[in-house]
Formats: structure tokens, C-alpha cells, sequence
């Protein structure tokens, strides 16, 4: 099994903050990324290549947009995973993404998933974190940390598992989310807290007015992946990775 990350040119990403999501509760990883990547207008700088590559291409603006996509803006690179990388691969995936920002001497990593709305124990309750050591000791953010007892599974896991045998600083966000369905004002949450650990300024309200267009299209794609008989089971149950 290959897992390869094309990345174009000599690029120095040195300091640089590595950020991702992927489609755990809410699908709400995915949108956020997805969100900022195009309210960024980030540059596409990469793909990942493997030997169980998901058999999906889309376009956007013209061109061939591939399963999981490597973008730049400033300082800051963001890989968006149209699919939920196969089970069978999420350690080697893991593995790769954490290698390569550790050698390529990047300063931080933030992950995006969702926790399911029904472990909410106050109302107004909106997000939960999970970080490493490495990066609670350098950073002194106030941020309302996830429960003890409660697991974080998927690819999110194992990439926080690496980062913390690494002493690598890592946090996932985990906004409280709809399980049922993509939740659109999830992911809106993530943002306004990517924006609170970088040093970007993603004005949100889009994402919110464009809740139901959002959701409908992921549907749309949900619902092509079923018709071409994607198992579940080997694209990983959406409802068990936040």
C-alpha cells in the first residue's frame, strides 16, 4: 500500500499552520475546510495519490478537482478530503500528513471534526477541543476542552496520537453537531475558532446564509456514492470519526 503527497515546486513551509477536516458528525470538517479554502481563494499547490484513491473526479472552474487536495494561503496550507479516505488506509494516511508536517518544520496543526449535539450537557454549549501536550504548552488560549470519557476516533485520532508521541502542537476543534445530517452552522463555529488560533479573519455569515445549499449539494454527493456501491463499512461509517 502507497500513499504519496504531490506537492508542486520547492516549497519552505517553515512555521507555516496546517489545517484539514474530514466527513466525521455533521460532515462538518469537510465544509469547514472547504469553507476556507474558498473564501481564501487559496492556491492549489498538491494532491495525495494512493493505491485505494477514491474513484471520484469533480471540476471546479474548469479544471479536474481531485479526492484530497493541497491548498495555499499565506502561511497557512489546507488539505481538503472530498472523501473520507478508505478504512484500510487511515493509519498510513494519518502517518504520511503527520511526517510531513513534522519534517517540513510547519508550526502547528489544526484538525476539524464534530461532536454529536446529543452529549451537549448546557444549551449554550457550541465546541469542545482536544490538543496535545506540545500545544497546550505553547499556547494560552482559554478553550473548553473535550469531557474525560469521551473518544475521539477516525483519522483525527491517530493524526493527535502521532503529534503527541512527536511532542508536536496539534489541536482538533470539535463544535457540537447534527449526526443525522451536514450541519452548515457546525462548521461555522470551526471557522470563527480557526480564526481565533491563526492569524486569519474568515468572515463566517456566508457560510451560515448558504446552510441549506451547502447541505443539499453534500447530499447530492452522498447520494452518488451509494449509487456506485461504495461500502460503507470501507469508507468508514460517517457517523463514527469526528
Amino acid at each position: 500500500m502507497t500513499i504519496k503527497l504531490e506537492i508542486e515546486g520547492n516549497r519552505n513551509f517553515k512555521d507555516n499552520t496546517f489545517i484539514t477536516g474530514f466527513h466525521g458528525i455533521g460532515t462538518t470538517g469537510f465544509i469547514a475546510v472547504k469553507y476556507v479554502v474558498n473564501e481564501l481563494q487559496a492556491e492549489k499547490i498538491g494532491t495525495i495519490i494512493s493505491d485505494f484513491l477514491p474513484p471520484f473526479v469533480t471540476t471546479k472552474d474548469g479544471r479536474l478537482s481531485l479526492p484530497f487536495e493541497f491548498f495555499q494561503f499565506e502561511d497557512n496550507i489546507m488539505l481538503v478530503p472530498q472523501f473520507q479516505p478508505y478504512r484500510h488506509e487511515h493509519k498510513e494516511f494519518a502517518e504520511k500528513l503527520v511526517d510531513w508536517t513534522i519534517q517540513s518544520k510547519f508550526q502547528q496543526s489544526i484538525l476539524i471534526g464534530g461532536l454529536d449535539s446529543r452529549l451537549k450537557k448546557e444549551e449554550n454549549e457550541k465546541i469542545r477541543v482536544v490538543a496535545t501536550s506540545a500545544y497546550l504548552e505553547s499556547n494560552d488560549l482559554e478553550l473548553p476542552l473535550l469531557e474525560d470519557g469521551l473518544f475521539v476516533t477516525g483519522p483525527i485520532a491517530l493524526m493527535l496520537a502521532y503529534y503527541e508521541v512527536n511532542n508536536f502542537p496539534a489541536i482538533a476543534l470539535l463544535p457540537y453537531a447534527e449526526s443525522s445530517r451536514a450541519d452548515p452552522l457546525a462548521a461555522s463555529i470551526a471557522v470563527e475558532l480557526v480564526n481565533k488560533v491563526t492569524k486569519l479573519r474568515i468572515d463566517t455569515n456566508k457560510l451560515v446564509q448558504d446552510a441549506e445549499l451547502i447541505e443539499r449539494n453534500l447530499q447530492e454527493v452522498i447520494s452518488q456514492t451509494k449509487n456506485q456501491d461504495i461500502d460503507e463499512k470501507e469508507q468508514g461509517a460517517k457517523r463514527l470519526f469526528i
